[in-house]
């Protein structure tokens, strides 16, 4: 782990939990140390194991339980590796037991009191949800049930949270969410429509979160990037962002999805 400054153990696993709060991780279940998240859906991190905490059981039997239950969820059993992930030795288990490792990401955060303040000549509005939610289903491809999900969610999601978004001729082109728990502040959902990449969307929509977050009096903003997303680990870089970890995945063959 690595960044600006060195990033604890204890650090990484806190910015993990404000990550999945953040993310609205309510279907899941507590086992021995473990978060076992069963909602469908195309977030993985949310329908998979987050294995957080200190495990005592045998971890074959877990492992084994584990798939057992993602088979009667009708889901796909996939292992989130963090670097702090209990019991050390899980990574290495996996792998032998033909596990395979897929869409590593990094983990990026920037100090909201020292980094870049980049200036855009976009207009961007700033809209709570769930109003944020709607308007943006079509950029998202939000429809039907899996929208009338995300506006209950948004309804009932207890800490402060708003959306920010552009639009052009009359259409949704680009889009964020913020979400805050106390002095930090996470980026989710930075989307740009694919017709109009290149025009500085996504770095209007960026500084327009980042200063309602200092706004909000955040210190410390973070996000998730997937490590082959060159376009927005250069955006992020840009406003400071540094990578604090990486995670990554394991499925067995055919389940990596």
């Amino acid at each position: 782990m690595r960044g600006s400054r060195k990033t604890t153990l204890a650090e990484a696993r806190r910015l993990e939990e404000r990550a999945l709060n953040a993310s609205g991780a309510f279907q899941s279940l507590a086992y021995d140390g473990w978060l076992i998240g069963y909602r469908p859906g195309p977030t993985k991190r949310l329908r998979c194991v987050n294995p957080l905490y200190r495990s005592t059981l045998p971890l074959a039997e877990k492992i084994e339980w584990c798939a057992r239950f993602y088979a009667t969820a009708k889901l796909p059993a996939i292992f989130r590796m963090l670097p702090f992930a209990q019991p050390r030795d899980l990574d290495r288990a996996l792998d032998r037991a033909g596990w395979r490792e897929f869409e590593r990401t990094v983990v990026q955060r920037a100090d909201l009191t020292r980094s870049v303040r980049i200036k855009s000549s976009v207009s961007v509005e700033i809209i709570a949800p769930p109003q944020w939610d709607r308007a943006v289903a079509g950029l998202l491809e939000l429809e039907d049930e899996a929208l009338a999900a995300a506006i209950e969610r948004a309804r009932n999601y207890p800490l402060p949270h708003t959306g920010a978004l552009i639009r052009h001729n009359g259409t949704v082109a680009a889009c964020g969410l913020l979400k805050i728990e106390g002095d930090h502040a996470g980026l989710f959902a930075v989307t740009t429509a694919e017709a109009l990449r290149g025009r500085g969307l996504g770095t209007a929509v960026v500084a327009a979160l980042l200063r309602e977050a200092r706004r909000r009096r955040a210190r410390v903003a973070y996000l998730q990037v997937t490590a082959d997303n060159g376009a927005a680990l250069a955006l992020y870089r840009a406003f400071g962002f540094t990578r604090a970890y990486d995670y990554w995945y394991r499925a067995r063959p055919g389940e990596q999805y």
